[in-house]
């Protein structure tokens, strides 16, 4: 069975559960606090950065889900942004806002890595519609849970780690959302049994066992241990920043 344990303290820099982000690139004011103000409103984290030189240092720090990206920037243009993105590792879809809209300057979009190509000017809700597009192919929805590499879809219960579907019951899914929301604290057989509403059931105690037990296996295969079992109690614990997208 698995017993009580003093909690650890918690990181204020894990990540935790946390809303989707993205990531603005442009010169415009006017147009960065228009479009923050309305992704805000959608419910996302949004920061924004008026240069491309700096684009690769902002992304790896804010790890934004998407990128909104000017084509002409005052330093440096928005393709040779997104070859630095790559070149550097990051995979982050991006979606182009521009003014030009010859074939030329789409193909080079697309040919340096881009996911999208928005022409000026576009309506705020058409930008919101097609960042939710770009966050569904990358398995993340407006009710996602994001904790490090793993991402859970709070609607459908599909989780992902790495990029990678991880097929997890729905008592596990459950369990790993708990143990997000509890980040760094340990929890006990009985904790695990209240906030999963399994009281009065029988057998709890072997059930709440299995589960983690299941859930571990599952999670942590080749990867970073995430989900550990330290003195029999379950917690959740932040990997590597390396091992981190």
């Amino acid at each position: 069975m698995i017993t009580d344990v003093a909690a650890r303290p918690i990181d204020p820099t894990w990540p935790a559960r946390r809303k989707n982000r993205v990531l603005v690139i442009d010169e415009e004011a006017p147009l960065t606090d228009l479009l923050t103000l309305s992704l805000t409103f959608e419910g996302w984290e949004v920061e924004t950065l008026a240069n491309g030189n700096e684009a690769v240092a902002v992304a790896r720090r804010f790890r934004p889900d998407a990128i909104l990206l000017d084509m002409m920037l005052p330093d440096v243009s928005g393709v040779a942004v997104v070859t630095r993105l790559r070149e550097s590792g990051i995979t982050t879809p991006v979606i182009f806002l521009t003014g030009r809209t010859s074939l030329e300057d789409r193909l080079a979009a697309y040919g340096a890595g881009g996911d999208d190509y928005m022409t000026k000017p576009f309506g705020l809700e058409e930008v919101s519609t097609r960042l939710r597009a770009v966050f569904r192919r990358v398995g993340l929805a407006d009710t996602s849970i994001v904790f490090a590499d793993v991402v859970v879809d709070g609607a459908s219960g599909h989780v992902w780690r790495a990029g990678e579907p991880v097929l997890l019951s729905s008592l596990e899914v459950e369990l790993l959302k708990v143990l997000i929301d509890r980040a760094g604290r340990p929890i006990d057989g009985t904790g695990i049994i209240r906030l999963l509403g399994l009281s009065g059931h029988t057998v709890i105690d072997s059930a709440a066992t299995r589960a983690v037990e299941s859930l571990m296996s599952k999670i942590n295969a080749d990867a970073a241990p995430l989900v550990r079992l330290t003195d029999g109690a379950a917690w959740i614990a932040e990997p590597p920043a390396e091992a981190t997208p």
